[in-house]
């Protein structure tokens, strides 16, 4: 069995603890936290090689769902470059949740080819209460890639308003900070609601929240550096409401090597509280909440004639975050290759935070 054909059908392999590694698989990770992982496996384009960063949201009694669905492996070519196979770049589907392992009406929300890597779709709701998408496009591993004439070279958000027909429309690449400059970088934003206005947890170091009208909010967020060290790290969900405070979701990657040696790129997720008034700090995890591992099968890239190359970090990121009768309800992506459903008990995170004192 070739590795490509192994990795395209993993779903059809039952979880199993293993004994290779010392990491806890997403399901074992979601226990020690008291909850559960459903991976989703109905009803999806059965087309799709891998389905993963999956953002949700709830309207009229209705579970939405849009995640990064990639048709193909990637490729290495003679010069070490890659490349999606037969020139089909990721894109966003579109969904709804029957239950959370079951996707119906599952559709790309463009119906027409493009060129650009689309990728981390996130919802959210504009305040007149229309539905919206955000997600990134780039030239990544496309035939277009780093032709240094495209302002898609690097990554670039798009927002779109999701209409009656359950297609992306109206798009817009937002002329704020540097996403309308080509030579820069622009990624992991989180649009929220405050007081009725708009507004755009940007960046972690600084945090950083953009508004639709008056001054950036800027917030000491150094303390969580005893989580993070000195690693990149990045927005993960937006601030969702438990009462007096927002709860966000955040990651940061290292390189680390695995048993035998070999080096991959690890990420790990963990967790704050903002006060809603202040916005200030006031409570963290000191330790990741969840984190990449080699427990769950990572995918391997190959060259043409299919032998390894390199392999896709290892992650469990969420893009969505509900609060559902005192329950975290995470959208996850695991190591580039499948996505779930996970929940969480509220309390249970908020047990492993310590307060901050202002």
């Amino acid at each position: 069995m070739s590795v490509r054909y192994f990795h395209k059908h993993s779903h059809c392999l039952y979880p199993v603890k293993t004994r290779s590694s010392l990491d806890l698989n997403v399901y074992e990770q979601a226990e020690q936290l008291g909850g559960s992982f459903t991976r989703i496996s109905k009803g999806l384009d059965p087309k799709i090689s891998f389905n993963f960063n999956p953002t949700i949201h709830i309207e009229d009694g209705k579970t939405w769902i849009a995640w990064r669905a990639q048709p193909e492996p990637f490729c290495f070519r003679w010069d070490n470059r890659y490349f999606y196979l037969n020139n089909k770049p990721t894109t966003i589907q579109i969904g709804q949740l029957a239950d959370d392992e079951t996707v119906i009406g599952t559709k790309p929300i463009r119906s027409k080819p493009h060129r650009c890597s689309y990728e981390d779709p996130r919802f959210f709701k504009d305040t007149a209460g229309g539905l919206y998408l955000q997600f990134v496009a780039s030239t990544y591993a496309s035939t277009y890639a780093k032709n240094g004439k495209h302002i898609f070279d690097n990554s670039k958000v798009i927002v779109g308003r999701i209409n009656e027909q359950v297609e992306l429309v109206d798009a817009i690449v937002p002329q704020l900070e540097n996403n309308r400059d080509k030579n820069a970088c622009e990624k992991n934003w989180c649009f929220f609601t405050h007081k009725e206005e708009l507004h755009i947890l940007y960046s972690i170091f600084p945090l950083r929240i953009l508004r639709e009208s008056g001054e950036t909010i800027e917030v000491d967020s150094s303390l969580l550096k005893v989580a993070t060290k000195e690693n990149p790290t990045f927005c993960s969900t937006a601030p969702v409401d438990i009462g007096e405070e927002y709860l966000i979701f955040y990651h940061w990657k290292n390189g680390v090597r695995d048993p035998s040696g070999a080096m991959y790129l690890k990420y790990y997720t963990s967790a704050f509280t903002l006060d809603k008034k202040t916005f200030e700090l006031k409570r963290m995890c000191e330790k990741p909440l969840f984190y990449g591992s080699l427990a769950d099968q990572l995918i391997w890239w190959t060259d043409l004639y299919g032998n390894p190359v390199s392999r896709q970090p290892a992650t469990i990121l969420p893009y969505g975050c509900l609060l559902e009768n005192n329950e975290v309800v995470l959208s996850v992506g695991v190591n580039d290759a499948f996505m779930g459903i996970m929940r969480l008990p509220l309390d249970n995170i908020l047990k492993k935070m310590t307060s901050i004192v202002s």
